[in-house]
């Protein structure tokens, strides 16, 4: 009987170009998919949620940097990558800004990020009543960063 096959080097080029072959599809395709944007690690506290208050104090107490926070335009700041809301309504009317230690005004095109120890003051426009809730989000990633209830 005559038997006839691959030779052995033909059969090791040819399992080489084969694994080569599948490590550059995953290599592709883990490459391509979408990078997580991050969840922001530092804290951030809310003062004046109190019955009959109108103005909201937004604090940085301490941990990660809060890039892009705020955005300048030309008729005041805007929320960009930070949304308060009251009762799911997002309250965009602030007052002041201090950022990386600085009291701000507003410049168009211009982001400010928050450090420890910065602030923001929002006006909500009528006065907070007892039942009202309270929310700071973290846009890029949906995230509610703290939530309070108007309880006195």
């Amino acid at each position: 009987m005559d038997s006839r096959g691959v030779s052995p080097m033909i059969a090791t080029i040819v399992l080489i170009a084969i694994t080569f072959a599948v490590a550059a599809i995953l290599a592709l395709s883990l490459a391509s998919a979408p990078q997580p944007s991050v969840i922001f690690g530092g804290q951030l506290s809310l003062e004046n949620v109190e019955n009959g208050r109108t103005v909201i104090v937004i604090k940085h107490t301490y941990g990660d940097r809060a890039n892009d926070a705020v955005q300048g335009t030309a008729s005041g700041f805007k929320w960009k990558n930070l949304e308060l809301r009251v009762n799911g309504i997002i309250k965009d009317n602030i007052i002041t800004l201090v950022s990386e230690g600085v009291s701000r005004t507003a410049t168009a095109g211009t982001y400010y990020a928050l450090v420890t120890g910065d602030q923001i003051r929002v006006d909500v426009g009528t006065a907070l009543t007892i039942g009202d809730k309270v929310s700071l989000k973290w846009v890029p990633k949906n995230q509610t960063l703290i939530e309070k209830e108007v309880t006195y």
